[in-house]
Order: structure tokens, then C-alpha cells, then sequence
């Protein structure tokens, strides 16, 4: 298997054509790969491949959120790319979308690696051969889920390419195709997974479950999305952390509500990147401070109650160090405010601190299951009205009646209001908008020149210029 780690997109495609004359220089073997030590190397590759930490963490949400309402971004490096995005004339060239889609698709190049190899691995035992083929197809489904919400139907590749005769020029795969796929393999995932473990950041039920219910909300599939959620909830192996803003305390990782979180160490490539790209100028600590500014606009902060408690984790105004009171209300360019979500890490490693970056929360999870119970049933159950007010409880604010939200219309208004201030900082936003349709509406309502076609992103140029059976998203 001298072919093994032959990447199976831009990594490859993009060198010399001669490149594939010329023997790669692999440390893996058939004899390695069908060792205990080698099947555990290469699944512990596939947890590494698929880690938003680091600047790929925090760079996923700032695309997420800086198309919407509730990021943007001034001056700094960053800014070059985060630009075309935030004023909606990103390219098929931009950075941020090839390095998301190359690292996806090493995820899935190294789960292939490990499920062709695993039956036939000798010294596993048959429990271990269930989990690891567990965690490695639910990995690989979350990267097709994560590239699917990007860039909708991509090329389906579930093997690895063992030899320079396989076609590497993969088309792009029916739409139907690849979400039934994303669906069975996290289906069946759930079995083989456990209820719990002790290291944070490993796959679980409870986390395959939290991606099949936000891949039943994207595809709209609100029944599924209900029961699902369910699961979760009935499974009782979560439940909401009482103090929002301790909730991403480095002392708290690991808490009751994380269900599926990147895990973050103060140290450089595998820390939490935000706290130092937010920071305002002259901010009085010792850790590093970019000159990325990294804002929240103040028309989304006014949007807070002022109990809200989540607002707390949210800078304001602060005294300079060099004693100066500095108001980021504003509204003028960085002069607006921070998301300190992820708290001040003393022992940060120049930019890199030790929060996780949540993927998937209990408090999600409660929310999918009331939107999608109002979704699926055209009504507002008790049931619905009760999720929600155990967020807006936690969050310091009064309960809503069915008086406040009498029907759907009025009721998924409330939910995405309060799913934008519950989940700021962490990505969610625009499949929030786009679930419901006013991603552009929203765009446009902020003055940007939005087209419907930006629904979704551009395939990279790269893959394109790589692999001529690669169409383009329409519009690009």
C-alpha cells in the first residue's frame, strides 16, 4: 500500500503531472495498517484531520458568521479574508474555502484508509473493531455535513485510493445520493458508539445524534429532527449548565451540556485562537493581542436585554492601559463590541487558549426539538414554548405565553432571536438563516448586494483547475 496517504484532491492534483511517476515515501505498509498500533494511528489521524482548533477553528466561524448579522470584522491580516465575505463578494479563489474543503477531505481520505483495513485487522478485537468503525464513519459523515452546508453536493469518495491507476477526478454526486449517505452512516454510527467517555472531544451516541438532528433541520426533514432530538434528551446524559457565563470556563470542559467539543490546549496550532483575534487595542492583559479586530456590530448587541446574562460575556466598554475609557458602542469601525465567549486563558501559548470550541450543545439540542416541533406541526405544543423558556430562563429572562408566540410565524421569529443570542460566537447563525430562507433577505436587508445564488459557496478554484469533472456551484 505504497499509495495509502495519496490525498485525494488538491494536495495531489494541483503538483506536477510527473509527480505520480515517483514512488511516495509512506510510513504506512499492508503490515503496519493491520496492527492494533497502526489502526488506532490512523483513527487518532482521523480525529486530528477532522479538529477545528487553532486558526481553522475560529476561521470556520468567522465565514459563518460574518455573511450574517452578528460578526464583522476591521483591519488586521485576517481582514483580507474575511472581507469578501462579510461584504458578500467572496470568489471561488478565496483561502478560507480551500483550506475548509482540503481538510475535510483529508478527514475523509483517512476514514476511508481505516474502514477498508479494519475487518481484516488481526489483532483487534471484535469490540474494538464495532467503536473504531463507529467513530470513523460518524468523522467522515461530519465532514461530508460540514462540506454539504458549504458547497451543497460534492464528489462521494468512501475508499481510499490504493494505486496511481485510480481515477482521482471524482465527479460531484447527486444532491439525493449524498445526503442518504450522510444519513446511514450516522444512523448507523449511533449504534456502535458509547453512551459516555472520559476524554473529551471522542465521538458518542449522544454526538452522532446531535449531527443526524442538525442534518434533519438543514434538509428540513422536521419530524425526524423532533425524534431525534428526543433521543438525546431521553437519553438524560446531558443537561443545561446553570451559569451561562461560566458555561465555557476552562474550568468547566467538559461540562454537563458539551456534547461534541473541538478540545483546545494552550499551545500553538491546537488552542482557541478567538479571545486574542477580539481583544480591543490596549486592552489590559498580559496574553497576546492581535490587531485583528474581530467586532460583534452593535446593532446585534442592542438587540440584548439588558438581563440577559449571556450579554455579560459580551465587551462593552473598557479602560485602556493606559487609563483611557473606551466605549466600542459606537458603532464606528472597530469601535464596536467583543465576544469574549472564551474567557481569558492566563496561560495562553502566544495566541492559542485552552476553551474548547463547542460544536454541539445541549442547549441546541432543546431548541432544534422546539423548532422542529412547531415546524412539523404548524402549531406551537406546550411542549415547544417550554424548550424555549428553559433557555430564556437560564439566560435571565421572563417567560414567554402562548399569547407571545400564538402561531408558527411568530413563534420561529422568537426561537431564531434567541437561537442568535444564545449562540453567537459559535458558528450557528447562518444555518439558522438559511434553514428558513432569509440568509439573502438578511444580507439585503443590511444594505449588501446579495444574489440568490450565494445560498451556497463556490467550489474552490483549486479543485476546479484540478479536476475537470468538477461543475461549479451556479452564479460562480
Amino acid at each position: 500500500m505504497k499509495y495509502l496517504l495519496l490525498p485525494i484532491v488538491t494536495l495531489l492534483l494541483t503538483a506536477c503531472a510527473n509527480s505520480l511517476d515517483i514512488q511516495p515515501v509512506s510510513e504506512l505498509s499492508d503490515s503496519f495498517v493491520q496492527t492494533r498500533k497502526g489502526a488506532i494511528a490512523i483513527l487518532n489521524a482521523v480525529y486530528s484531520d477532522g479538529q477545528f482548533t487553532g486558526d481553522p477553528g475560529v476561521n470556520r466561524i468567522y465565514i459563518e458568521e460574518s455573511t450574517t448579522d452578528v460578526l464583522v470584522n476591521y483591519r488586521g491580516a485576517l481582514n483580507i479574508d474575511v472581507l469578501p465575505f462579510q461584504s458578500f463578494a467572496w470568489l471561488p479563489t478565496a483561502n478560507f474555502l480551500s483550506q475548509f474543503y482540503s481538510k475535510n477531505y483529508i478527514t475523509i481520505r483517512d476514514a476511508n484508509i481505516l474502514l477498508a483495513s479494519i475487518e481484516t485487522n488481526p489483532e483487534l478485537s471484535d469490540a474494538e473493531k464495532v467503536t473504531m468503525t463507529a467513530e470513523a464513519r460518524y468523522l467522515r459523515a461530519l465532514a461530508y455535513y460540514y462540506l454539504y452546508g458549504w458547497f451543497g453536493p460534492v464528489a462521494l469518495i468512501t475508499k481510499p485510493f490504493t494505486s496511481s491507476a485510480d481515477d482521482f477526478k471524482v465527479p460531484r454526486t447527486e444532491e439525493a445520493t449524498l445526503l442518504t449517505f450522510i444519513e446511514s452512516e450516522l444512523t448507523a454510527s449511533v449504534a456502535g458508539l458509547p453512551q459516555s467517555v472520559a476524554q473529551t472531544g471522542k465521538a458518542t451516541k449522544g454526538a452522532a445524534l446531535g449531527v443526524l438532528t442538525k442534518f434533519y433541520m438543514t434538509t428540513k426533514n422536521w419530524a425526524k429532527a423532533a425524534t431525534t432530538a428526543k433521543q438525546i434528551i431521553d437519553s438524560n446524559q446531558y443537561k443545561l449548565w446553570p451559569d451561562y457565563t461560566t458555561l465555557f470556563a476552562i474550568s468547566n470542559k467538559g461540562n454537563s451540556e458539551m456534547i461534541f467539543v473541538y478540545p483546545c490546549i494552550a499551545k500553538s496550532g491546537f488552542g482557541n485562537v478567538w479571545t486574542a483575534n477580539a481583544l480591543p487595542p490596549q486592552f489590559p492583559t498580559s496574553v497576546f493581542n492581535t490587531a485583528t479586530q474581530v467586532c460583534m456590530p452593535v446593532s446585534f448587541y442592542n438587540t440584548f436585554s439588558a438581563t440577559d446574562k449571556r450579554r455579560s460575556l459580551i465587551l462593552a466598554s473598557y479602560t485602556t492601559s493606559a487609563g483611557v475609557v473606551t466605549d466600542l458602542t459606537k458603532g464606528t469601525e472597530y469601535q464596536n463590541p467583543r465576544s469574549l465567549k472564551y474567557p481569558i486563558d492566563p496561560a495562553a501559548a502566544d495566541r492559542h487558549h485552552a476553551d474548547d470550541i463547542p460544536l454541539l450543545r445541549y442547549a441546541d439540542i432543546l431548541l432544534c426539538r422546539a423548532e422542529a416541533l412547531v415546524m412539523s406541526t404548524g402549531s406551537v405544543p406546550s411542549e415547544a414554548l417550554d424548550l424555549l423558556n428553559q433557555i430564556r430562563t437560564r439566560a435571565g429572562l421572563p417567560v414567554l405565553t402562548m399569547t407571545d408566540v400564538p402561531d408558527k410565524s411568530t413563534f420561529i421569529s422568537v426561537l431564531l432571536r434567541e437561537r442568535g443570542w444564545e449562540f453567537y460566537s459559535e458558528g450557528k447563525r447562518r444555518e439558522d438563516l438559511l434553514r428558513h430562507d432569509l440568509f439573502i433577505q438578511n444580507a439585503l436587508s443590511r444594505g449588501l448586494p446579495a444574489k440568490a445564488y450565494q445560498i451556497r459557496f463556490p467550489l474552490p478554484q483549486s479543485e476546479l483547475d484540478a479536476n475537470a469533472n468538477l461543475v461549479q456551484n451556479t452564479g460562480y
